[in-house]
């Protein structure tokens, strides 16, 4: 911590009433790591700080970031690579902007939200990087040196930064309760993965706010719900599908080059209960991993499961229990080959027992 500056003091209730003991939002994690985060934030009013999404930022990691800005106002925000469209979405409406590969080392500090790996928000060399924070609610792995934060307890890295914001005392917005209801919504597939207190953030959102289901809904979905380019990649994705039955489970795989994840939950709808869809974009590899609740409720992590695969691949992946992804180099066909193998041996060990 710098000199001449001091930290703020923790405020018991901020004026809008957020507080841990009325069940409006889980109690963080751990309350001193967070305050680490902050106090470094409040010292660089003078400096700049760059809050970094990751690469085709969704929208819950723009979320993250907006929210952060409101509480945080000098802080920028940036994304590496590209953003989703429905992140441009969510910005075009709260009249945002968000940089497209900010040059890390004009800042002082950088808060990288919602990215489980380096390589999501950069080439993979952090050389050269100024001081940074990393912010994430994925399951917790190695691919990050130095302290991190993690809580993977909430389903969206949003909720890190809401709870950031009501331990400063910022005001709830209209704009800060419609991004968090956005990216709470899409972390939680709509809330089909969502657990009770998503449901009670998102509202205690809605009551402390002018902000309607309609109007959040209407962002999310936007012109994106009748992209051509969006329609055209899931019918790709089900021309090429390649499946495997094992017992009652089907386990599908296919490719695509855009909407990677829009594609892998059209396969779940079309009937499959664990898909793998992949994509090559210029020398980059990417799989989008989607299982059904009831796979996850046989003790699988799709998070764990595409860790591995990149401990084995040489690449790095990671994620929640029902969605995660793996992003690096290489054949797409092998690794989703690699994927549907291990994955089958997987589900076979679960229904038939390890004998089998």
């Amino acid at each position: 911590m710098r000199a001449g500056k001091e930290c703020m003091d923790k405020p018991e209730r901020s004026e809008q009433g957020w507080s841990f003991d009325r069940g409006v939002l889980p109690q963080a994690m751990d309350e001193v790591f967070l305050w680490k985060i902050i106090n470094d934030i409040l010292l660089g009013r003078d400096d700049r700080v760059l809050a970094l999404a990751h690469h085709n930022a969704d929208l819950d990691a723009v979320a993250s970031a907006l929210v952060l800005k409101y509480a945080f106002p000098w802080l920028e925000m940036g994304a590496y690579d590209s953003i989703s469209a429905p992140g441009r979405n969510l910005l075009e409406h709260l009249g945002e902007e968000m940089a497209i590969d900010p040059n890390v080392k004009d800042y002082d500090l950088v808060i990288v939200l919602d990215s489980s790996s380096p390589i999501q928000v950069s080439d993979g060399d952090l050389s050269g990087w100024p001081r940074r924070w990393v912010i994430d609610h994925h399951m917790r792995n190695e691919n990050w040196s130095g302290e991190v934060y993690v809580d993977s307890d909430r389903s969206a890295c949003v909720e890190i930064a809401l709870q950031m914001a009501m331990l400063t005392g910022s005001k709830l917005t209209d704009d800060m309760a419609l991004a968090g209801i956005a990216g709470i919504i899409a972390d939680t597939g709509k809330f089909r993965f969502a657990d009770p207190t998503d449901l009670d953030i998102c509202s205690f959102l809605l009551n402390g706010s002018a902000v309607s289901m309609e109007d959040v809904l209407s962002v999310i979905e936007g012109e994106n719900y009748f992209d051509v380019s969006k329609k055209l990649a899931q019918l790709k994705a089900a021309k090429r599908v390649k499946y495997h039955r094992i017992k009652d489970q089907i386990l599908a795989s296919s490719r695509v080059s855009t909407f990677e994840a829009a594609a892998a939950r059209s396969l779940l709808i079309c009937g499959a209960d664990v898909v793998f869809i992949g994509s090559n974009r210029k020398d980059d590899l990417r799989i989008s991993a989607r299982a059904k609740p009831h796979i996850i409720g046989m003790g699988i992590h799709l998070g764990e499961f595409m860790s591995g695969i990149g401990v084995e691949t040489g690449n790095q992946g990671g994620g929640h229990d029902g969605a995660a992804g793996l992003n690096g180099k290489g054949n797409v066909d092998r690794i989703l080959s690699i994927c549907t193998k291990r994955m089958s041996d997987l589900l076979k060990e679960k229904l038939y027992g390890p004998s089998r």
